[in-house]
């Protein structure tokens, strides 16, 4: 039996419980969960980190409550790295000041709602058994990708933007 629902022919068997993909791996319950229980627990970890850090009023410099060293692109070239304002955004984002978060780093804003989001979803996981898998289908990965890269790179201009004050 084959089904082209999707736009392409997917084989297709009958067993007795169900109908399985064929050449898919099947996770187990137990593996789901486990899977949602890591990832909810790296999701929640870094959500806290940025919640018991104080965000820096300057945009920039929170992670240095962490022990990091100062940005060394503005130290040597006055020019903030891609992530610069990275950790102030997600400390501002759990706070739930998403304004601020956005002046700080779009992308960083963008990440802690995407990582809160994620957060929710491996707990429903956990608790309920629920698969979000479909939702990994839905677009291509190539776009995602290139949604990314074209959201980071606008971001780091508007961070150079504001560091060198024109907005």
């Amino acid at each position: 039996m084959v089904i082209t629902q999707v736009g392409y022919a997917v084989p297709i068997m009958d067993t007795e419980e169900n109908l399985v993909e064929l050449m898919m791996p099947i996770k187990s319950e137990r593996s789901r969960r486990l899977q949602a229980l890591g990832l909810a627990i790296s999701a929640v970890t870094l959500l806290c980190v940025a919640f018991f850090l104080s965000p820096s009023s300057e945009g920039v410099g929170t992670h240095q409550q962490l022990g990091l060293p100062t940005c060394g692109w503005i130290l040597v070239a006055d020019v903030p790295c891609p992530t610069c304002g990275m950790t102030t955004a997600w400390s501002y984002t759990v706070r739930g000041d998403l304004i601020s978060a956005f002046r700080a780093q779009p992308m960083g804003m963008t990440t802690a709602i995407i990582t809160v989001i994620v957060a929710i979803a491996a707990l429903g996981t956990l608790f309920f058994g629920y698969s979000y898998k479909s939702l990994l289908y839905r677009f291509p990965p190539s776009k995602i990708i290139i949604l990314v890269i074209v959201v980071s790179l606008l971001s780091w201009v508007y961070k150079i933007l504001v560091h060198r004050g024109f907005l």
